[in-house]
């Protein structure tokens, strides 16, 4: 791994989830940016300001959810690697990441070892 920080971008609407990716993705290892809904990590996207390495969504938020947000993202082309982090995935929504490529889905609540790993490998 180089030396520059792992930047990621987590996309939640609960804030105590977002506290808690803060907490386990710290530097110098990690940078971590929250936007709190699909609009809002869309916008800071298309800024072309910021890059990032992976994108953590999570499928349950107001007007977008985690599924149209991947859509979008793969629309725009983003190269970032993405996981998601949800309580529940239905087997349909499981298909619908799958078939846009995303193969790291992760259930809440986490194990932090387990989620810190996961990010590695697919970052790597």
């Amino acid at each position: 791994m180089s030396a520059s920080a792992l930047r990621i971008l987590a996309v939640d609407n609960e804030p105590s989830v977002t506290c808690s990716l803060r907490y386990i993705f710290t530097g110098p290892r990690y940078e971590l940016s929250a936007a709190e809904n699909g609009d809002a990590a869309l916008a800071r996207l298309d800024s072309g300001l910021e890059r990032y390495d992976v994108i953590i969504v999570d499928q349950k938020m107001p007007h977008m959810t985690g599924v149209e947000l991947v859509g979008e993202l793969r629309k725009r082309r983003i190269a970032s690697k993405i996981m998601v982090l949800s309580a529940y995935l239905s087997s349909d929504v499981r298909a619908d990441y799958e078939r846009m490529d995303v193969h790291v889905m992760f259930p809440k609540p986490f194990d932090v070892g387990q989620l810190r790993t996961a990010v590695d490998q697919l970052a790597a």
